[in-house]
């Protein structure tokens, strides 16, 4: 009797704990409120597969195509090229999108991972866009990017690949402890919950502090919320989920050397990841890439230095950039 009051006693407090964290997963999503572009255009969804992806569209029909695809991080989001869509869109048909899991796409609770970002990326770009393209992906897309480029170099004119990590080019498994980690952020009630610390408006600005912005300015209240409000999207975690477990990664070594395409890497002076660390890296694999860097900025070097990085844009793909 007293082991069974015992467990009683255990599982109701379980019970209420998780009861508990259930109704704070809640108020944390519905507090944060609906998501909504900031950019101008005219707003897309393609439908695939797993679910719709958002993306927009802005500039001359008859332009070269330039396709942005953002990098990877909690809150993730077209949001990132807010300061380079219109002024790129005088020269280019720009398509900003929103990868599915992010932004205002769908975020099916699915296996996310490289091959599916690989795949998601190669369909938009031969059914939506459907001739040769300028494609700026932005830190780990730069590796889907690079694998679909790879397989289907037809609908790609020339890279851009912006801030990539150097781990891209080598052998990167995912060990015993990320698949605890994805497992855990899978996970109805703990998961969402351990996901909403990772995500939480302290942990966002940090993160863009150490890692996103050489000029600490730059981090303001307004960017702040908008990422923390598109990381608390119903489903968010699953993506994420991959992202930081280590389940999206994947060696683009073979493909790197054996582009096609003229390719271009930019990255930030004072990134995670030297110039010269990134230069050598790439340069290894392929010794035709031209590496760039734009000094004063970090890893969000598009918005760091905006006018600078369209100007570049323009120049590589042969088209003058009003600023």
């Amino acid at each position: 009797m007293k082991l069974a009051g015992k467990l009683v006693i255990t599982g109701l407090a379980i019970g209420g704990v998780l009861g508990t964290l259930s109704v704070v997963n809640r108020m944390t999503e519905t507090m944060a409120g609906e998501i909504d572009t900031v950019l101008t255009g005219e707003e897309r969804r393609y439908p695939w597969k797993y679910g719709d992806m958002f993306y927009e569209v802005k500039g001359d029909r008859d332009a070269k195509p330039l396709v942005l695809l953002h990098g990877f991080g909690p809150g993730a989001s077209s949001f990132e090229w807010r300061k380079n869509i219109d002024a790129l869109s005088t020269q280019f048909r720009v398509f900003a999108v929103d990868l599915l899991g992010f932004g205002l796409s769908d975020r099916p609770a699915i296996d996310y991972n490289s091959q599916v970002f690989t795949d998601l990326i190669g369909d938009f770009m031969r059914e939506v866009i459907g001739k040769p393209a300028v494609v700026a992906a932005h830190g780990m897309a730069c590796a889907f990017v690079i694998a679909d480029a790879y397989r289907h170099p037809r609908y790609y004119d020339r890279l851009v690949l912006v801030a990539p990590p150097p781990f891209i080019l080598r052998e990167n498994t995912a060990g015993p402890l990320s698949g605890v980690v994805k497992f855990a952020l899978r996970l109805p009630i703990i998961g969402q919950s351990i996901y909403n610390v990772l995500a939480s408006r302290t942990a966002m600005r940090g993160y863009y502090d150490r890692q996103g912005y050489h000029n600490p300015g730059l981090i303001t209240d307004e960017l702040v919320e908008y990422v923390y409000t598109s990381a608390h999207q119903p489903g968010s975690r699953y993506a994420m989920g991959s992202f930081l477990s280590n389940a999206l990664a994947v060696d683009v070594n073979e493909a790197t050397a054996r582009l096609q395409m003229p390719v271009v890497v930019v990255t930030g002076r004072e990134s995670m990841f030297s110039p010269a660390e990134v230069s050598d890296a790439f340069k290894r694999v392929n010794a035709g890439i031209d590496v760039r860097s734009l000094e004063k900025s970090s890893y969000q070097l598009q918005d760091e230095r905006a006018m600078e990085f369209n100007s570049l844009i323009g120049e590589l793909a042969g088209s003058k950039v009003t600023q």
